[in-house]
């Protein structure tokens, strides 16, 4: 490996764990909140039911304009 992927490597892992102390930090918190609670909300209250909309995809007339604003931009330098 060299060293510019060890990099990579070495961003991705610290992220992660990152974003893995982020996700304890928020269930603690959430866990000593509903412990004070005088009163527990249902859980289907707590519970999210929304599905991710789907992304428009974009169509070939839109992906040519921006391609044409990109090479405006980068010859306008």
């Amino acid at each position: 490996m060299t060293p510019r992927l060890i990099g990579i490597v070495l961003d991705g892992a610290a992220a992660r764990m990152r974003t893995e102390f982020n996700q304890t930090a928020w269930l603690a918190w959430h866990i000593e909140a509903l412990a004070r609670a005088k009163k527990l909300p249902k859980l289907k209250d707590l519970m999210s039911t929304e599905a991710p909309k789907p992304k428009r995809r974009q169509t070939v007339e839109e992906q040519i304009a921006i391609a044409r604003q990109w090479t405006v931009a980068l010859t306008r330098n």
